[in-house]
């Protein structure tokens, strides 16, 4: 392969594993299993707040741990956004990391509240529908968890 060919298979490759990032985030917005599901390998592990001294410590071994998750976070939300901004991206083959920073929003269910800034630290690998996540690991920042005012609109069209 080429020097040009090989530049342009990587930038194709750190392409479709930003878009698998931005299909999780817009996936946990609008509520939507399926496409979530898509993103993850079989015997991927999916964590949140998993160093010490972070919050709502979650894990969930194999895909459909990983759905069931999911739901258990997202289904009684009134409101949840999700803003990734790409990181780095090293790639390896038919696998990678990167790095994604993250806003997340929340309210519901309830009068409960949470805004924070956070790190996802990504493992993915090459599937035969595109790259997937094997590991996605998320680090809190920063955590606000007083109530902020809105009106909730949905986000389907």
């Amino acid at each position: 392969m080429s020097d040009n060919e090989s530049s342009i298979a990587r930038l194709l490759d750190e392409a479709a594993i930003r878009d698998t990032t931005a299909r999780f985030a817009d996936a946990t917005t609008v509520g939507d299993y399926d496409g979530f599901r898509s993103l993850w390998a079989d015997d991927a592990e999916w964590v949140i707040g998993a160093t010490e001294g972070q919050p709502f410590e979650r894990r969930a071994q194999g895909v459909d741990d990983i759905v069931s998750l999911y739901r258990t976070l997202r289904e009684d939300r009134e409101y949840f956004i999700q803003f990734a901004i790409p990181g780095s991206i090293e790639i390896n083959g038919d696998e990678a990391t990167a790095r994604c920073i993250c806003h997340e929003a929340a309210r519901g269910p309830g009068e409960s509240y949470y805004r924070n800034n956070g790190i996802w630290s990504d493992r993915l690998r090459r599937s035969d529908n595109g790259w997937v996540f094997t590991s996605r690991t998320y680090r809190y920042l920063w955590l606000d968890l007083s109530p902020f005012p809105g009106d909730v609109f949905s986000p389907q069209s």
